[in-house]
């Protein structure tokens, strides 16, 4: 297939191939595709695409402020797909509007509670040619991404439990920082299941997350390939429990590299040509 991918282009030089474009452009081609990567901060992007010359356009632009992405309504391509990455931040009104708008056939969804009739579930993922393990662990728990929400949590488990705190930091720096942890803790925004937690597994790192149900659903087993809380008291009997167990950490973390395996790229590839072809692969 000839697949076009639209998303604005990275904006920090450091973790730009780690861009959702440019991890699924990569598992397409390795399925034998052809793609072409378009969008704002893009060399190609004064060029518009020949539109129709398209088997597949995959729109992953889940922020376009100024209105550049077009809205496709006349393309008559074979299949428009939206992938709906941050519903759980902006919420679905954007997306639905889009979808509508573009007359597209199908969105992405990747937060469970958001699918509707014109949208099937598709959990994120990590790039395994980006993220693996490394046996250098150097910090027993620490936290690498954004703070948002999650600094009054972060400083309680700094104070209570020295963890390692590593905040904005990007790219093959983020990947060398969580696959040096024993444990990454996480603490999802909302009802989502992020990029950190397939990331941290990829990182040969045990993950320690907030439950969610839908965890169960892609293969997460609490105390068997990773370790989940409910509370600020389960979250630190997990903790201490990682502290006095340090063979039961490695057996769960071996598990969840073998879990990981399920959630890459190249895996959801397929899974979004088999929705495109109606065939499994």
């Amino acid at each position: 297939m000839k697949i076009l991918i639209i998303q604005e282009n990275g904006h920090h030089d450091s973790n730009r191939h780690f861009r959702e474009c440019f991890c699924m452009s990569r598992s397409l081609e390795k399925m034998g595709h052809t793609t072409e990567v378009w969008g704002k901060g893009h060399d190609n992007f004064n060029e518009l695409p020949q539109w129709e010359s398209y088997d597949l356009i995959l729109n992953f632009e889940n922020y376009d402020s100024t209105g550049w992405v077009p809205t496709l309504a006349d393309v008559r391509t074979p299949k428009k797909i939206l992938w709906s990455i941050d519903a759980h931040c902006r919420g679905m009104t954007p997306f639905t509007d889009t979808f509508y708008t573009g007359k597209y056939d199908l969105i992405l969804q990747s937060t469970k509670d958001f699918v509707d009739d014109n949208s099937v579930w598709f959990p994120n993922c990590y790039d395994a040619s980006l993220f693996k393990p490394c046996s250098d662990k150097r910090t027993l728990l620490g936290f690498c991404g954004s703070l948002l929400n999650r600094k009054p949590m972060l400083d309680f488990l700094t104070q209570k439990y020295n963890l390692k705190q590593d905040i904005w930091v990007l790219g093959e720096d983020m990947v060398k920082e969580v696959s040096s942890y024993g444990v990454h803790f996480n603490m999802n925004l909302a009802n989502d299941i992020n990029y950190r937690s397939f990331e941290t597994l990829g990182c040969g790192t045990l993950l320690l997350t907030n439950y969610n149900p839908q965890y169960e659903e892609l293969g997460f087993i609490d105390g068997e390939n990773c370790l989940m809380y409910k509370d600020i008291n389960s979250l630190c009997q997990k903790i201490e429990y990682c502290i006095k167990n340090p063979e039961s950490v490695d057996e769960m973390t071996k598990n969840g590299i073998e879990l990981a395996r399920n959630h890459t790229y190249d895996v959801r590839a397929k899974k979004l040509i088999s929705l495109c072809t109606g065939k499994e692969l």
